[in-house]
């Protein structure tokens, strides 16, 4: 019988998504079979209560639609909540009042394009307001 391998540990790559939709779904699995520790929040009350109770939150992710609350709004409070917590958009365009910090993931992004955003992002490493899309439109 051969040795397992251990399962490396979640710490400290913990991420939220916020809404419940076929694309966040997705991308939770992708998340987690790259070894991150993905918790879902139906909505943006749901993903402040999470940043607010999880210890070491690393990431919120949040899309422009389905969040419930104005997102300049949710990310200022999960902020207050985790100062310094790093944000990923995915839409199809910059938001009004969406922080300059934040960067916005094209929906029409490839999972190396997420997995190198998310590395980046919890690397705290400065990366672009706007990503480029796979389709070569922005």
């Amino acid at each position: 019988m051969s040795a397992q391998r251990p399962v490396p540990s979640s710490e400290g790559r913990r991420i939220v998504i916020c809404d419940y939709n076929a694309l966040l779904l997705s991308l939770t699995g992708l998340l987690r079979m790259s070894r991150y520790c993905v918790f879902q929040a139906h909505d943006g009350l749901a993903a402040k209560e999470l940043c607010r109770q999880l210890p070491e939150i690393s990431l919120l992710i949040l899309n422009t639609y389905g969040t419930g609350i104005d997102l300049g709004t949710l990310i200022r409070d999960a902020r207050e909540a985790k100062p310094g917590l790093p944000v990923l958009h995915i839409g199809s365009s910059i938001p009004e009042g969406m922080p300059a910090d934040v960067p916005t993931l094209d929906e029409a992004f490839t999972p190396d394009q997420l997995l190198m955003t998310v590395g980046a992002l919890m690397e705290r490493r400065l990366i672009p307001r706007s990503l480029p899309s796979t389709t070569g439109v922005s």
